[in-house]
């Protein structure tokens, strides 16, 4: 994306500047952070550029943190949860998101998208928002998880050059993401830039890929499928598989056998196979390991477990066995994983 920043202005030319940088893109964000009762960590937090904030321990727990691509776009992942009700929001511009939203986000959307469940992980939802007063209040207990792209219209324009297509298309595409469909590739994408810890180094230039990974993706799909309506899954599947999933979550430490997903889910192995292959493109075993490996690196490097801890705390018996696996996933032992990430 071309810059929009003023001539003759080399403070202005560094996104993470003085304030005022991206003054339409802070303009979204940072009324709503204020809020939220957020506190700004330096230089961007453990992710090594943009933006971010942590949720003043007297209000609730989580960050949140964004980073404006030359005044026209952004890229947001935050996590939330409030001690009490929270009111917050902005007067916004014309722009279209798109992102992987957690479930108790859906009832905010129901009003804009008429979606009213979506899955355990990883809800894609896509939509072009007017210019006017944007404003939510949030009850306590209530989990807030995004990760998600923002396009100002002339960032839509931009990014739709750089892509080969035009913003009608793209734009199309983002508000095909009714919460109905499944796009593994992207979902693994917003998996990927929720995980990310990268070093001051490259940090920004792999947020600004993944953006542009994020539309190219999106288009992909919609160009796919534009001339016949996609088999939407059901919402007795959609169930079964939102049951299975969180089963799953909820015990990476204990064994866990196909039987214990199809019981909990209520169906048979290949229908249950037949779900996670349309849905997150593995098989359901394959997607608990992904499940176990995701929690491991978050283990690793947020607490000081030992390895045989961490270990036993995704579902394996033996240190050995976790990390052969974890080397295989990863290309890297448990051990030399943390040392980099803690030290990034």
């Amino acid at each position: 994306m071309g810059s929009k920043t003023a001539p003759n202005n080399q403070d202005e030319k560094r996104p993470n500047a003085a304030a005022g940088t991206n003054r339409r893109i802070d303009a979204i964000f940072l009324p709503q952070i204020a809020d939220m009762h957020g506190v700004e960590v330096e230089e961007g937090g453990e992710r090594g550029c943009g933006r971010m904030w942590t949720i003043d321990p007297a209000y609730g727990r989580g960050a949140y943190w964004y980073l404006a691509i030359d005044d026209a776009a952004a890229i947001a992942v935050f996590d939330l949860l409030f001690a009490e009700t929270v009111s917050f929001g902005a007067v916004v511009p014309n722009f279209f998101c798109f992102g992987s939203y957690g479930r108790s986000m859906i009832p905010y959307f129901t009003p804009l998208l008429g979606i009213e469940d979506g899955w355990e992980t990883g809800t894609l939802l896509g939509y072009a928002w007017r210019s006017g007063m944007c404003r939510e209040v949030v009850p306590p207990g209530e989990r807030l998880s995004v990760a998600s792209i923002s396009l100002l219209p002339e960032g839509a324009t931009e990014t739709a050059r750089a892509i080969g297509t035009d913003p009608i298309t793209l734009t199309t595409a983002i508000a095909r993401l009714d919460g109905t469909h499944r796009i593994p590739a992207l979902s693994r994408l917003f998996d990927e830039i929720r995980a990310a810890r990268l070093s001051q180094v490259v940090s920004e230039a792999y947020y600004r890929c993944k953006a542009t990974e994020a539309c190219t993706l999106v288009v992909d799909w919609h160009a796919k499928n534009a001339q016949s309506v996609a088999p939407r899954m059901r919402a007795v599947d959609r169930t079964s598989l939102n049951l299975a999933c969180a089963f799953a979550r909820e015990h990476l430490g204990d064994p866990i056998e196909l039987d214990d997903l199809c019981q909990v889910a209520c169906t048979s192995p290949s229908k249950l196979a037949s779900l996670f292959r349309d849905a997150e493109g593995t098989t359901p075993m394959g997607w608990v390991r992904d499940r176990r490996m995701e929690r491991a690196c978050e283990l690793l490097t947020g607490t000081d477990d030992s390895i045989a801890a961490v270990a036993a705390r995704v579902g394996f018996s033996r240190q050995g066995s976790f990390s052969e696996a974890f080397k295989e996933r990863f290309g890297m032992t448990p051990h030399r994983y943390r040392v980099l990430n803690r030290s990034a």
